[in-house]
Order: C-alpha cells, then sequence, then structure tokens
C-alpha cells in the first residue's frame, strides 16, 4: 500500500506574488483514514486553486487545501478515502531525528508520470536555507536547517527514508528568486515540521512566531561583536555542535517584535534558557508572549514580546475589481520588504481591463479611494461599492519600495464586474457585489 501520491494545483489568478498556474509534485499520505497529505509550497504554494490527488497511477481524486504552513514550506492537503473505491493506501512513519552529514538515506519520489523513483544517497550537510529575498514578493524560506544530498535528484521530489524505511525529510522543491528568474531547489525539510502542520490541522490550534528572520553567526565573530565570555561559556556547554549564535536580520513590519528588536541584535535566550538555533527559537516561543534577551550595543536587555498567533488559512478571500485582484496584503510582503500589512494589495491584473490600461499594476497596494483611506479589504469595498458605470475613481497607491502614485481608473462594470470570493466550509463562494 504506497504512502506516496501525485499532486497537482492549479490557480484561477495569481496571489500573493506567486506567479506560475499550474504545478505538480509528490505528496505524502500522513493520515491515510482522515486522509491527509503533506506537500512542499512549491506544489501547493497558496489555498486558492484546485488540487488533484492522484494514487497508484490509477484514481483520481479532489483535494481540499486544509492547511498552508505560515513559516515553512509544507502544507497538507485533504481528501475522501471513500473515493478510492478500494484502493489499498497506509500512513507514513515518521522520524523526527535530525539528519546528520554522512548518513546513508534513500530518496523516493514520482516523476511527472507517476512512477516511483528511488535513489540511495548520502547527506553532504545541513545548512541554513538562505535563499534571496523574493522580488515577486511571494513566500521564501526562511529560519530553517535544511539537507543537502551527495547528488541528490533534481528532476523528482518526494522523502528522504532512513535504513529502516521510516521518513526523516520531505525532499522538498523550494522556489527561489534571483534577479529575475524563478528557480526550483531540491533540499531535505525536516519531518517534524511535517508532523507540527498535521498537529495544527487537527487541534484547530495558531502557532505562535516571535516574527523575527535571524541569521547564524559563528561564536567567534560574536565575541568581536562584543558577547561577553559568560555566554560563550553558556553555549559551549549546552552540548550543541552549532558554535552560533543568532542575529537579528530584519523584523516583520506591523508586529509586536518590530517594537522591540532591532537588526543586529544578538539572541541571547528566550525565557532565561539560551537558543542558539533556528528550530530552538520556534519551540520556544509557542505562548502569547515572552521574555527575549538580547545583546544590543555591548549591553544586554530583556524584552516581553508578544507573539503573532499564526493560522494555516493562508489567503482565504478575494475581491476582483475592474480586472484586478486584490487581497488583504499577505505576510511575505511584511517578512522580507518591512512593509506593514495596510491597504490592499494588488496580486493580479486581466489584460484589456481597467486595471490595465489606467496602469493598477500588480505588486502595490491601494491605499485611499477619493482621498477615503483604506486600511483593509473592508474598507476598500466599503468605498467602492454603488459606484456607477463609467465613473471615475481616484486611487492613492504604494509600491513596495514606498513610491506613492495617484491614478485615476474608469470604471467598466458591463464587462469588469465587481465581485467577492471567499473561502467557506463547503467550498469558495462568488458573491456579486454592486
Amino acid at each position: 500500500a504506497p504512502s506516496l501520491v501525485r499532486v497537482d494545483s492549479a490557480l484561477p489568478f495569481a496571489v500573493a506574488g506567486v506567479t506560475e498556474r499550474h504545478y505538480h509534485g509528490t505528496g505524502l499520505v500522513v493520515d491515510a483514514a482522515r486522509g491527509l497529505v503533506a506537500v512542499d509550497r512549491n506544489t501547493v504554494p497558496v489555498a486558492v486553486g484546485d488540487v488533484r490527488l492522484t494514487f497508484a497511477g490509477s484514481v483520481e481524486v479532489p483535494g481540499r487545501v486544509e492547511y498552508v504552513h505560515p513559516l515553512h514550506n509544507v502544507a497538507i492537503v485533504s481528501f475522501d478515502p471513500k473515493l478510492l473505491d478500494g484502493t489499498p493506501i497506509r500512513s507514513a512513519t515518521l522520524d523526527p531525528r535530525e539528519l546528520v552529514p554522512g548518513e546513508s538515506v534513500v530518496v523516493v519520489g514520482m516523476n511527472g508520470d507517476s512512477r516511483v523513483r528511488s535513489i540511495a544517497t548520502t547527506v553532504a550537510s545541513v545548512d541554513d536555507v538562505s535563499f534571496p529575498l523574493s522580488r515577486t514578493l511571494q513566500f521564501r524560506e526562511a529560519n530553517l536547517e535544511v539537507a543537502r544530498l551527495v547528488n541528490g535528484p533534481s528532476d523528482f521530489d518526494g522523502v528522504i527514508v532512513g535504513s529502516d524505511g521510516r521518513v526523516r525529510a520531505l525532499w522538498s522543491s523550494f522556489a527561489v528568486e534571483a534577479g529575475r528568474e524563478v528557480s526550483q531547489v531540491n533540499r531535505g525539510l525536516p519531518v517534524e515540521l511535517v508532523a507540527e502542520a498535521v498537529a495544527a490541522v487537527r487541534d484547530a490550534r495558531p502557532l505562535y512566531s516571535l516574527e523575527v528572520e535571524f541569521e547564524a553567526v559563528p561564536i567567534s565573530q560574536a565575541r568581536k561583536l562584543g558577547l561577553p565570555e559568560a555566554w560563550v561559556q553558556r553555549f559551549e556547554s549546552a552540548g550543541d555542535v552549532h558554535r552560533q549564535v543568532l542575529s537579528v536580520a530584519r523584523v516583520v513590519a506591523g508586529s509586536p517584535a518590530a517594537e522591540l528588536l532591532r537588526e543586529g541584535d544578538l539572541l541571547l535566550a528566550v525565557d532565561g534558557r539560551p537558543v542558539s538555533r533556528f528550530r530552538a527559537v520556534e519551540l520556544a516561543t509557542q505562548s502569547p508572549s515572552v521574555a527575549v534577551t538580547v545583546l544590543r550595543d555591548g549591553a544586554e536587555s530583556t524584552f516581553d514580546v508578544r507573539t503573532a498567533a499564526l493560522g494555516g488559512q493562508d489567503i482565504d478571500r478575494l475581491f476582483l475589481w475592474s480586472g484586478a485582484v486584490l487581497h488583504a496584503p499577505h505576510r511575505a510582503m511584511s517578512a522580507q520588504r518591512g512593509i506593514k500589512p495596510e491597504g490592499v494589495f494588488v496580486a493580479y491584473f486581466s489584460y484589456g481591463s481597467p486595471s490595465t490600461r489606467y496602469k493598477l499594476y500588480a505588486g502595490r497596494r491601494i491605499v485611499e479611494v477619493d482621498g477615503r483611506p483604506t486600511p483593509d479589504l473592508d474598507g476598500f469595498i466599503a468605498a467602492v461599492r454603488g459606484r456607477p458605470d463609467r465613473s471615475a475613481v481616484r486611487l492613492k497607491t504604494v509600491t513596495w519600495n514606498g513610491t506613492v502614485e495617484v491614478i485615476t481608473l474608469k470604471l467598466d462594470l458591463h464587462y469588469w464586474p465587481s465581485y467577492e470570493l471567499r473561502r467557506t466550509p463547503s467550498g469558495w463562494e462568488r458573491t456579486p457585489v454592486g
């Protein structure tokens, strides 16, 4: 009975900075009885769209996006096991132990025609992801150590299993932007994050996040930055082979941490316990508020920081207006570019629509309509509702780098009517907005 499944997803619109519309990859059955499949976010990048699951290369069933991990490259898709018509499947057994360099493993996955492939290989290294910032403002992995393999496969994704057949990691595909090109790289994503996502679905609980992106600094360099010898000894006595300290690289705009922490702060402890690895920080901050101790300008300071409760619903509401697809600003904007989640994000525009003619281009935010502030999607809908056809609307927009532009757009409600899409328990529902 297989645990792997082919996953195909199709997006009706480009949203949240995602540029492509069709994706496919390998999913892992993590709960056969309930019908839960784990897959990377380069296969199911957002919650919007249609998902199809193919089992054993012969049975295709519809899927539903249940959870998109707000921090890492994993999503959970559900299906109805009754639709398999007796096709046997089984839940994978997960082994959350860390992969170590030199360890012998096997990568098992599916290629484009759903044929199972495998390759025996060795863990080459476990490194920080260190991906560049996204130009399109789509999700980008951060605060994670991933495994590289010796001659790891690049033509299929899947799972990394140990000698006992238990799953140690997802052999995940990550979207990486370099300049104007979007490429894919494969890395081993710790299976612990899959278990975390499954638990969040089952228990309907949020993940708490400090909302800080860190970079690892060797202890030798931290000494030059003023790390006291007492803290050096505390980190070294912890017995971790990673002789490092975490430095604040950027803080998510609009979060409580943005008011207290600064770029360059060295993280010393959370609730009094020294932490020096990304995952340790995430586990230590699973509460509404934590005490964060940092080294700043040679002085030690402790701040009580409220964490952000993040869900996995992702984009669950869209507004189509004048040929533009609008939604609330997504987290990647605030995390990567320091943009506060204010206004309405223009995700996409249809060619030939008023949005195209009047240059309401994707990637900017609408913050005012005819001088009326639109701090969120509800405010924008209220500001444009009831406008007559062919009337002019003045929009104040802000680009991702802070450039303010004011444009005047003429409505064409006959060919480009307004409607709202909302995700409900029974699926996506479309509601006209007059």
